[in-house]
């Protein structure tokens, strides 16, 4: 992944080895990408790396929902 790289190489200083850090800085250097950077950088994954993307983002959203209770119930996750 050609641009997946370019991106780790460009951010390497920016990177901390904790954990949490690595998530925020990620996050937050991803959310300043255009909508095409991002299509871009997906269109580079391999079938398995866009199935994992995909699924987290399902479950993210689904543990949100779960949570907020806007499906009609008080939320089931605590």
């Amino acid at each position: 992944m050609k641009s997946f790289e370019t991106f780790v190489n460009k951010y390497h200083k920016k990177w901390i080895r904790d954990d949490e850090d690595i998530d925020a800085v990620a996050y937050s250097i991803v959310n300043s990408f255009t909508r095409e950077q991002c299509i871009d950088l997906i269109a580079e994954l391999s079938d398995q790396d866009l199935h994992q993307v995909v699924a987290e983002l399902v479950m993210e959203q689904v543990k949100e929902l779960l949570i907020s209770g806007d499906n009609g119930d008080q939320g089931l996750l605590h």
